[in-house]
């Protein structure tokens, strides 16, 4: 309902070759090849789930003070993305030109690529914010994995070139624009900052992928300011103790986004006789700020609320490794 409304009321324009370089791509292999399935791959590495498992990995795990910077700057990105998209109101490749397949699930407005600057933000973001310690091969890999998810957008219809080249240059200026910010402003001033700015959107934006990443917002800065006064979580070196704070996180993440809407579906929406589930007419408003709401609430949990429970897994961990050294060392005075 929310692509069909986009392509009616959105603006269609593309430079001369915009459209005959995703023809000449999408020529190259269209769906079932192997070439579909890569790219369906790449695209992944500008998905959600994936950006938000890299940004709990590092705050989780590696090091929450850099963590927390990378994951501002991807946020940022979700909101910056939808305000400047519910301006220009692009239409999709596949909707604007003949020819062009739609080879991935996509709705909203298509400039810039929310892909592009997700990926731009949290990969751009960890060579930066690294700078000083990373590998040079993982700096290539950091610069060559969003030029790859802007490259397979294109390919799957869903982008113009200018779409994914606007995203790219949206998450790169996001992340030297943060990355100094932090060194000229308390955080929390930039935090503020951004909660200003991104309420514009509540004005004029109408997609939905806004609602969200505002939500994440709100939820972000609330779960920063209660871990630093009340849980003050240490990271850790332990591998498989990282694996399992990502784990867990990311099926937290998971879980209490689709439990925290369950009782409201009914509500909210209703399906027609064709099978397509759309937004009930005089709950379009609830949704939005419900959907805010329920994002800052999973944000808040994961972030300032799950972190709770390393410490005293760290204690129970450590008590059972000394019990089972104890009895070890009983074991060896018996023989």
């Amino acid at each position: 309902m929310l692509h069909l409304l986009c392509a009616e009321i959105g603006n269609t324009w593309a430079l001369p070759f915009e459209t005959d370089f995703i023809l000449w791509l999408q020529s190259l292999g269209g769906k079932g090849t192997f070439l579909y399935y890569l790219m369906n791959f790449i695209t992944m590495f500008g998905e959600e789930l994936i950006l938000v498992g890299i940004m709990g990995l590092i705050y989780w795990g590696l090091d929450k003070h850099k963590g927390e910077r990378i994951g501002f700057m991807l946020i940022f990105a979700t909101v910056a993305n939808p305000l400047i998209k519910n301006i220009v109101c692009r239409t999709r490749p596949f909707d604007s030109a003949s020819g062009i397949e739609n080879l991935r699930d996509v709705d909203g407005y298509s400039f810039p690529s929310g892909h592009s600057s997700g990926s731009a933000s949290v990969f751009f973001g960890t060579a930066r914010v690294y700078r000083k310690t990373i590998k040079k091969w993982l700096t290539a890999l950091c610069i060559v994995i969003p030029l790859l998810v802007a490259l397979s957008r294109n390919y799957l219809g869903a982008h113009y070139l200018t779409d994914v080249v606007a995203g790219l240059l949206l998450g790169l200026g996001l992340v030297f624009l943060i990355d100094w910010l932090y060194t000229v402003l308390n955080k929390y001033i930039i935090y503020l900052g951004a909660l200003v700015i991104g309420a514009a959107g509540f004005f004029y934006c109408t997609t939905s992928d806004y609602f969200t990443g505002y939500g994440i917002l709100v939820g972000f800065v609330c779960s920063i300011l209660f871990e630093e006064k009340v849980v003050k979580f240490e990271n850790t070196r332990c591998w498989w103790r990282i694996a399992l704070r990502v784990a867990v996180g990311g099926l937290l993440f998971v879980a209490l986004n689709e439990v925290i809407k369950l009782p409201f579906n009914n509500l909210i929406f209703t399906t027609t006789a064709d099978g397509v589930e759309v937004i009930k007419s005089n709950m379009v408003t609830f949704e939005r700020v419900f959907r805010t709401i329920r994002y800052a609430m999973v944000t808040f949990l994961c972030m300032g609320v799950y972190p709770l429970l390393f410490k005293p897994f760290a204690a129970l961990w450590e008590k059972l490794a000394a019990g089972k050294q104890t009895q070890q060392q009983d074991n060896e005075e018996d023989n």
